[in-house]
């Protein structure tokens, strides 16, 4: 099957992997910097051996950040791009989410760079800076929450509830020492009590709920591709073109172009090919296949979408795969008031397709 020679993509993995690693290691962070303000160490530890940790802890933190950062930016599935990776709310795609995470890594930049001029800075300036890390941990867990696609996850849910878990135990702990005013230690309990159970609801009714994914703002087009119901007979509804098609008459073409694999917004595994095609009428094709990762890598499609058009409009016609067998498949595209049945046989590459396009008009 086609679907069976393309899986989710290494990039995809990876971006996943260094994100739940980011978080654990700015949990530790966090943790390990209470810690040091209660000058809290293991027993027969150096003086600074907290301190130490801390440092390599948030440097190893930023390491595994800027890694999740380059393999969102190269990898197609999502779409973010450099610039949405240090300015926030800016992309089209779930920006509020993706924007909180560009904010925590600002924010940890801005810990790092000022760490390393601390001499020049001065202790006290420093010092305010480095309080950005408790603003950037909850910052860093709702973005992970609401963009990532692996929140349901039982073993994401755990680990984002052992990090919060981690943090309210060690800022339980930073509240019952003396130093602490009574006024300030039951502000501060009042704040962690309402923050957890806003926490708690949001989960429940925003990344666990149903319909997520259009309400975290993914774009509709995201959402329509991926569909099991695509819009042929909507537009077959729409009015006829102006000028003749050559694409709705008879006609055979090569069709090559590109492979895209990866995971769309809400962990469904995803195939796409984009092509042109050649020998016959100028036209744009793209396949796009949807459905469940296998275990050797592969998909089991169980959702398509299939556009064809001329250059100057490539989503002319749109519908779906209504047969897949090996390499060859079938399906039908409408739009302007008119039909055609598409069948290929395709030859498949692990970046490159290339291949034979039948068209026929259904009248």
């Amino acid at each position: 099957m086609i679907a069976s020679a393309h899986g989710p993509s290494v990039l995809w993995y990876a971006t996943r992997g260094a994100g739940a690693v980011s978080l654990v290691l700015l949990t530790a962070s966090v943790v390990l910097g209470i810690g040091e303000l209660r000058m809290w160490r293991p027993a027969g530890a150096p003086r600074f051996a907290v301190g130490a940790v801390h440092r390599s802890v948030s440097l190893l933190a930023l390491a595994f950040l800027v890694l999740h950062i380059v393999t969102v930016v190269v990898d197609p599935f999502p779409t973010i791009g450099l610039f949405n990776a240090v300015v926030p709310f800016v992309t089209s795609y779930r920006a509020l989410w993706i924007g909180l995470g560009t904010i925590a890594c600002d924010l940890m930049l801005a810990i790092i760079i000022t760490s390393l001029v601390r001499r020049r800075l001065g202790f006290r300036a420093w010092r305010g800076v480095h309080w950005l890390a408790y603003a950037a941990w909850p910052v860093a867990l709702l973005h992970g929450l609401g963009s990532g696609s692996d929140t349901k996850a039982t073993w994401m849910l755990l680990l984002t509830l052992a990090c919060v878990g981690a943090v309210l135990a060690a800022l339980a702990s930073r509240l019952a020492a003396r130093e602490v005013r009574p006024g300030v230690r039951m502000g501060v309990t009042a704040g962690v009590l309402v923050g957890a159970g806003a926490l708690i609801g949001f989960v429940e009714q925003g990344p666990l709920a149903s319909g997520w994914a259009r309400r975290a703002g993914t774009p509709a087009s995201v959402l329509s591709a991926f569909s099991p119901h695509t819009a042929v007979a909507t537009a077959a509804a729409k009015a006829p073109a102006a000028k003749p098609d050559p694409l709705v008459k008879p006609f055979s073409a090569t069709v090559d172009g590109d492979v895209k694999n990866g995971v769309s917004s809400s962990g469904i595994g995803v195939v796409d090919l984009i092509m042109h095609t050649s020998s016959g009428p100028a036209g744009r094709l793209r396949i796009r296949l949807g459905g469940q990762p296998l275990p050797d890598g592969g998909l089991h499609m169980d959702r398509s979408a299939v556009t064809l058009g001329p250059p100057s409009d490539p989503g002319r016609y749109q519908g779906r795969i209504d047969f897949l067998q090996g390499t060859r498949l079938r399906a039908l595209v409408g739009g302007g008031g008119r039909a055609i049945r598409l069948t290929l046989d395709l030859s498949l590459n692990p970046q490159t397709v290339s291949g034979r396009l039948e068209a026929t008009p259904v009248r």
